[in-house]
């Protein structure tokens, strides 16, 4: 893997407008009814191209951990690529991502994962069961939501995204007959966006075809839950020192807590926990 910190300007959002409150209220709409939504466009060709590069040699440079049986699993759902590059921390810079994801969960969300997606020639991957991504139903009150960046097209023949429209509002668990029968299979560009509550059941499809089928993933939580990781000290300084402000949020690093008193009483500009988060 090449310097992890040498590709900090390779992406710029200033570039990109925010969305007008008509487009803002369809994605929320969907949401809310749905359980899902797709933003088209998101990237362009260049910031899929590249964020794919990276990805397919992090996936090449893989080596599973020893009597891991997960980490065989998890093969093609790289968990540690904040770590590697700083073109992945960058995506977290979006503002539109921000303007999306607070206005349907909450103004404070924090970054609960960062992953990726990939299906191989001919396969799939772990993703490809059915599930959901969050255990917790509380109505009219989302815990979690998933988001998922396209870096290949989703098409039939390298298997897109299987979801299951609504099941966010039920905690029943339907059967693989009930899932088939109304799933909706989701096709589209690469440098889409698509955004769903973790309580809706879902599944990655099959990759018929003899290419990769890349996508970068992330799943939000709330400011006062815990992260999979400790991503503050996880993630090496030498990124995150080069991340603004609203990406450092969402890594956690205002949701800190304290290892001592010296820590716990200090001024309120320099708390690790920052005040007023709901």
């Amino acid at each position: 893997m090449r310097d992890i910190t040498s590709n900090a300007n390779k992406m710029d959002f200033s570039k990109f407008q925010l969305y007008s409150p008509d487009i803002l209220n369809e994605h929320i709409f969907n949401l809310e009814t749905k359980g899902y939504t797709l933003v088209e466009n998101f990237f362009n060709e260049e910031y899929c191209n590249y964020l794919r590069e990276q990805l397919q040699e992090a996936i090449d440079s893989y080596k599973p951990f020893d009597s891991s049986e997960r980490s065989l699993l998890d093969k093609y759902h790289m968990h540690d690529l904040l770590c590697k590059n700083i073109v992945f921390g960058k995506t977290l810079e979006d503002p539109r991502l921000n303007q999306i994801l607070s206005a349907v969960l909450c103004d404070f969300w924090i970054m609960y994962a960062h992953t990726s997606s990939s299906l191989p020639p001919k396969g799939n991957n772990y993703g490809s069961r059915m599930h959901i991504d969050c255990p917790r139903q509380i109505p009219n009150y989302p815990t979690n939501i998933g988001v998922i960046w396209t870096l290949d097209n989703f098409t039939e023949d390298n298997g897109g995204t299987f979801v299951l429209p609504g099941s966010h509002h039920t905690k029943i668990v339907p059967t693989k007959t009930i899932f088939d029968k109304n799933c909706e299979r989701i096709i589209c560009k690469r440098g889409s966006l698509i955004v769903f509550n973790a309580r809706v059941w879902h599944r990655a499809g099959e990759n018929n075809t003899n290419e990769f089928r890349h996508s970068l993933t992330m799943n939000i939580c709330r400011p006062y839950m815990k992260q999979r990781c400790d991503w503050v000290r996880f993630i090496p300084t030498e990124i995150t020192n080069q991340l603004n402000p609203l990406a450092r949020r969402i890594i956690g690093f205002d949701t800190r807590l304290p290892t001592s008193l010296d820590e716990f009483f200090q001024p309120e500009n320099k708390r690790l926990y920052k005040a007023g988060q709901e």
